[in-house]
């Protein structure tokens, strides 16, 4: 009999019932990067945290953007006694590494700062990428063969006729 597939509901069931265990739970913070027709934007989420009371605000170059505390306007209940929240800044494309979020919360002992970070391509992007271009140098060097062979040909066969003059 296999008990571990109770022991999730088991854990929450505990975790709902004791408010005082979970009396500082610190957020998961993420910054990620969107793209829109109508620009750039930067994403913060802090996830997962208790109790409720968080400030998020924006850093441009390590300095707070316009001096004030941005708090997030939807900390919303995640259904198991923690919540999340989000905050999003609009940027122009190219800059969005000069920003990054900073997020205050009783369960962190220090502000916590996370940046964007783009990430490197990956290795079967760099695959993929080369073969194509190797399948299109395949592709170019074929067709220049048979148009340089086609050329040949027509040149051997033009040597068998003599031009003649009329008139």
């Amino acid at each position: 009999m296999d008990l571990s597939a109770g022991l999730p509901v088991l854990l929450l069931l505990l975790w709902s019932l004791a408010p005082q265990a979970r009396s500082l739970l610190p957020p998961l913070v993420k910054v990620t990067h969107h793209w829109a027709s109508a620009g750039s934007s930067l994403r913060c989420q802090a996830l997962n945290f208790f109790p409720r009371n968080i400030t998020m605000r924006w850093l441009k170059d390590n300095q707070p953007l316009d001096a004030k505390e941005i708090n997030p306007k939807d900390v919303l209940p995640n259904g198991d006694g923690t919540y999340q929240g989000q905050v999003t800044l609009a940027v122009a494309p190219g800059n969005e590494t000069r920003f990054a979020c900073q997020v205050e919360h009783p369960g962190l002992v220090q502000p916590l700062t996370v940046s964007w970070e783009p990430l490197p391509p990956s290795r079967a992007m760099i695959i993929g990428i080369s073969s194509s271009v190797t399948v299109c140098v395949v592709f170019f060097v074929g067709i220049l063969f048979l148009i340089l062979r086609k050329r040949k040909a027509s040149e051997e066969t033009m040597g068998d006729y003599i031009l003649a003059e009329c008139g």
